[in-house]
C-alpha cells in the first residue's frame, strides 16, 4: 500500500522506500490528486492546473495529461488501475487518510485543539508536538506552481503556524516559557508581522524575569510594523507593554 508525503518535498512511500516524484508534471497531478482528498479532478482542471498561466493547446495538452497519469500508476505500481482511477470527468486518487502526512498531521492538530480547550495542558502540547513533529520543510515543496498547489499550500502553511502557537500556549500554561523563548524567536523572524508571537515572546520574558528584554522586544515589534506597514502596534500589544511597564502580571 502506497503512503504519500507533502508536508515537505512531495514524496511516495512504496512499501520499502520513501521516493521523490522526479517529473515535476507528474509532481503537479499528484499534489492536484491528493488534494481533492479522494474526489474526481476533471480532466479540464488538471490541463489548468498543468498548464497555470501557459499556452492552452487543448488537444495536444489532453494527450499529455493521459501519459501523465499512465507513468503515475507505473510509479504507485497500480496495474489494475484500482488507486489512480479513471472517472467521468476525469481521475481520482483512492486513499485512506492515515496514508498522507498532511491528513495525519490535521488529525493530530484537531486532537491537540481540543485537549487545550478542555484545559488538558500537557497532553495537548505533546500532540501538537507530534503532529508537527510530521513536517520537513514547506508544503509541497518542490511542486510547480498551480491555483491548487499555492492554495493548499498557503492553508497548510497557516495550520501549521496555529499549531505551533497553540503548542507554545500550552507549554506556558504549564509554566515552561524558557523552554518556548528559542522557537518563538525562530517563529517571530519567519512571521513578523503577525503581533501575536510578538506577544507571546514578551510574555516569557516577563516571566522568566526579563522585563527589560520583554520591553526591547516590543519596540521591535514597533519598528517592524511602522516600517513594513506604516502602522503602530495594536490596542493588545500597547496594553502588554503598559502592563509589563508597571509589573502587572494579569
Amino acid at each position: 500500500m502506497n503512503e504519500f508525503r507533502m508536508l515537505g518535498t512531495l514524496e511516495i512511500f512504496d512499501g520499502h522506500n520513501w521516493k521523490p516524484v522526479e517529473a515535476p508534471k507528474i509532481r503537479t497531478v499528484l499534489a492536484v490528486l491528493l488534494t481533492a482528498n479522494g474526489r474526481v479532478v476533471s480532466l479540464a482542471r488538471l490541463i489548468d492546473e498543468l498548464w497555470y498561466n501557459g499556452p492552452q493547446q487543448k488537444r495536444d495538452q489532453r494527450n499529455l495529461v493521459q501519459q501523465y497519469v499512465m507513468k503515475l500508476r507505473r510509479r504507485l505500481g497500480d496495474r489494475n488501475h484500482s488507486v489512480l482511477v479513471t472517472k467521468a470527468p476525469g481521475y481520482c486518487l483512492n486513499f485512506e487518510p492515515a496514508q498522507l502526512d498532511a491528513r495525519r498531521f490535521e488529525e493530530l492538530h484537531a486532537e491537540g485543539q481540543e485537549l487545550f480547550a478542555a484545559g488538558v495542558y500537557e497532553r495537548a502540547f505533546k500532540v501538537l508536538g507530534d503532529a508537527l513533529d510530521l513536517w520537513r520543510g514547506g508544503p509541497l515543496e518542490g511542486v510547480p506552481a498551480s491555483p491548487t498547489v499555492l492554495a493548499e499550500a498557503e492553508r497548510l502553511e497557516e495550520a501549521r503556524l496555529a499549531a505551533a502557537e497553540m503548542r507554545i500556549d500550552a507549554s506556558h500554561h504549564n509554566g515552561g516559557y524558557a523552554a518556548t523563548l528559542a522557537e518563538l524567536r525562530t517563529l517571530r523572524d519567519a512571521n513578523p508581522l503577525r503581533e501575536g508571537l510578538w506577544m507571546k515572546e514578551m510574555i516569557a520574558l516577563r516571566e522568566c524575569g526579563r522585563r527589560a528584554d520583554a520591553l526591547e522586544v516590543y519596540q521591535r515589534a514597533r519598528r517592524t510594523l511602522r516600517e513594513e506597514l506604516g502602522l503602530e502596534p495594536s490596542v493588545d500589544l500597547r496594553d502588554l507593554q503598559q502592563r509589563i511597564l508597571v509589573g502587572f502580571h494579569g
